[in-house]
């Protein structure tokens, strides 16, 4: 191995083919040296160790190793990581849309041979079989896998950032009027259940969380500390989602009409448990329905066409709405993160107010064109003369 003019660049001879190469010393941001052989040219060498030295100062470096690990390697850390900070349902989903969608296809793939573009054809296949939601989840844990490779300076950027993703498209919401309300709840084996849902907008986990200590009768509101979620048919008992706890009025009547349980849930399920969301009635494999579940039985008694008990959240919002809250008060109601997510989410419900401003506007343009006589009238200071 022969000595050149830079002391950490060496030229030796290939074994193999006899020609000379050079190789490059140099140590690793960990301070450990190392080597890097196979350079045709001193140039090409000199050139590589400048470009190493300036990633090293940019935080840039990764070596052929590291990246070597796969994709399955790295995703356990991943998933251990989010099982502290998110809720176990998103946690059961997130793991579920590894396992079924993202580990098939990644998991031996080490994470430097990972492509943009073959992310891209995989989000196209994806979404050629499943909805949106799924084809967006199943892409944020792969790309939340590789952010880790490169936070471990395993690649330099991650190459599932920055794709085409299909759009989700929100499904339109459906709004009960007070009778229909009436109706499905006296039609209900739950009526109590049902009222509480169309009137103060909580969600299925927050109501059926709730117990009689929760309940301020005297003030008429119920305060919401927990929530209740089925992961993988146990029942999880939680914050309410966004953490928020939240304080919500309730109208007289249905104040009158919760139980007194005390320490016990309002609402227990059929042995005493959190009480399941029913579901819609499927139908047996010779097309004949199979047994009905008691929201869609008290639905079709009610002459109400099918719609989720989620919906019950929906109407809550609506007929507020119609009876002069605000969206800040929404917001608080149904425990929204912001005013603009309420607005984002209902905004069909206060287009009338569109239709006020319009009025209000024409009724100001009236009474100042009526009050100023054309003499006195100044011109307006925005109009401009073109020539």
């Amino acid at each position: 191995m022969r000595n050149t003019a830079h002391p950490r660049i060496k030229q030796y001879v290939d074994a193999r083919t006899g020609k000379p190469r050079y190789l490059v010393r140099y140590r690793k941001p960990d301070g450990r040296q190392t080597m890097k052989r196979g350079f045709t040219t001193k140039r090409d060498a000199e050139a590589w160790l400048a470009d190493m030295e300036g990633s090293k100062r940019r935080g840039e470096f990764v070596t052929v190793s590291a990246g070597r690990a796969t994709v399955g390697d790295l995703a356990d850390p991943w998933l251990n990581g989010k099982q502290v900070r998110v809720k176990a349902s998103t946690w059961a989903a997130l793991d579920t849309a590894w396992r079924v969608h993202v580990a098939p296809h990644w998991a031996s793939t080490p994470v430097s041979a990972v492509l943009p573009s073959n992310v891209q054809a995989w989000i196209r296949d994806l979404s050629a079989a499943k909805s949106p939601t799924v084809v967006i989840r199943a892409h944020g844990v792969l790309a939340g896998i590789l952010d880790v490779a490169v936070r471990d300076r395993r690649i330099v950027a991650n190459p599932a950032r920055g794709m085409e993703l299909p759009r989700k498209t929100r499904r339109p919401s459906r709004y009960l009027s007070h009778v229909e309300v009436d109706r499905v709840a006296r039609a209900s084996r739950h009526p109590v259940l049902v009222y509480l849902l169309a009137y103060s907008g909580l969600r299925w986990g927050e109501a059926t969380a709730l117990r009689g200590t929760n309940v301020d009768r005297a003030r008429a509101r119920v305060r919401v500390d927990e929530a209740v979620v089925w992961v993988r048919g146990r029942p999880v008992v939680g914050t309410p989602k966004s953490h928020e706890r939240r304080t919500v009025p309730l109208p007289r009547f249905l104040v009158d009409m919760l139980p007194d349980t005390g320490g016990e849930l309002l609402f227990p399920g059929a042995r005493g448990e959190f009480m399941t969301q029913p579901t819609k009635a499927g139908r047996a494999p010779d097309g004949a329905p199979l047994v009905t579940r008691w929201w869609e039985a008290a639905l079709k008694a009610a002459g109400v066409p099918y719609m989720p008990p989620h919906d019950l959240r929906h109407t809550a919002a609506s007929l507020a709405v119609q009876s002069g809250a605000s969206v800040k008060v929404v917001q608080r109601m149904l425990g929204h993160a912001s005013a603009a997510m309420t607005l984002d989410v209902y905004a069909d419900l206060f287009d009338s107010d569109l239709d006020e401003v319009a009025e209000a506007l024409e009724a100001r343009r009236d009474h100042d064109l009526n009050t100023t006589t054309p003499e006195v009238a100044a011109p307006s200071r925005f109009l401009r003369v073109v020539r």
